[in-house]
């Protein structure tokens, strides 16, 4: 008897620690990963931007409700630029108003950005680091007869002097109604200068009128910088003659041998309903002649 009260005891005890282990690891923190990148705009604004994600059973998951520090620092001091909440995307975004701040600079030219959350009894603490170089980037327009350019133009700030953006991508495109579609692709040369000959399919708004955004995309020492000017170079949207759809089976008109096909199918099922409506009227006239 008492070796059957031991055994119990010890059982009892045995699930109750481990229990309370299974109890004390779920109240444990969980991770969180953060990507920090840095936008540049025409207005020399710039904009600090973490994304945040953790995972559970389900998955991966965007963590809403973060406050998120942003900091910058010449290696000896420390700036609080600001704090931002994440958003339901996981999102949390400062924005740098242009002559704000006097951002300090190594020999090279990078600025060193901090972002981090401090941590919470839902979350362990996380930091993440971002260094880019200053650059300033401009576009202009020149046509010449019939050609119409996009001559582009990019500079790196230094301390105390300044280098011409050389073999790098410049990217173009123009806004539409869900993204922005890409109309070509530039180069950066030796002396921080390029063009692009201006697509003559772009089409723009009732007068002509179109948005041309240039950028430098997550690019490992400049980060995301872009600019944007408007031209009258697009054809008018009211001149594009709307295109009718062709009879095709992948469009909203069908082809007429696929209607043609269909309604005689629809005809022959239908006419032997009435064929077969027809044959027991006629069956039940015969039975009433008869009888009579």
């Amino acid at each position: 008897m008492k070796k059957i009260l031991t055994y119990t005891l010890l059982v009892i005890l045995t699930g109750t620690l481990f229990s309370q282990a299974l109890f004390a690891q779920d109240d444990e923190p969980g991770d969180i990963y953060m990507e920090f990148s840095t936008w540049k705009y025409n207005d020399m604004s710039r904009s600090l931007i973490t994304t945040i994600t953790s995972d559970n059973d389900d998955g991966e998951y965007f963590v809403k409700g973060l406050p998120v520090q942003f900091m910058l620092t010449d290696g000896e001091e420390t700036i609080h630029l600001g704090e931002a909440i994440s958003d339901a995307n996981g999102i949390a975004e400062m924005n740098i108003h242009e002559g704000t701040i006097d951002y300090p600079k190594d020999e090279e030219g990078y600025i060193y950005f901090t972002a981090r959350f401090e941590g919470s009894d839902q979350y362990w603490e996380a930091e993440e680091e971002l260094m880019v170089k200053d650059v300033v980037v401009s576009i202009s327009f020149e046509k010449d007869g019939e050609d119409k350019m996009v001559l582009f133009e990019g500079v790196i700030l230094g301390v105390d002097e300044e280098w011409p953006l050389a073999d790098d991508d410049f990217y173009f495109y123009v806004p539409r109604m869900f993204s922005d579609m890409k109309i070509a692709d530039g180069w950066f040369e030796e002396d921080g200068t390029g063009y692009i000959d201006f697509p003559t399919t772009v089409i723009g708004d009732s007068t002509g009128n179109v948005l041309v955004i240039a950028r430098l995309e997550e690019h490992y020492d400049y980060g995301n910088v872009e600019v944007s000017a408007m031209i009258n170079w697009a054809s008018p949207k009211q001149l594009i003659a709307a295109e009718k759809p062709s009879r095709e089976l992948w469009t909203p008109v069908a082809p007429l041998w696929m209607i043609i096909t269909l309604i005689i199918m629809l005809a022959g099922v239908w006419g032997h309903y009435f064929y077969a409506i027809f044959q027991l009227i006629m069956i039940k006239r015969s039975k009433k002649k008869e009888i009579k």
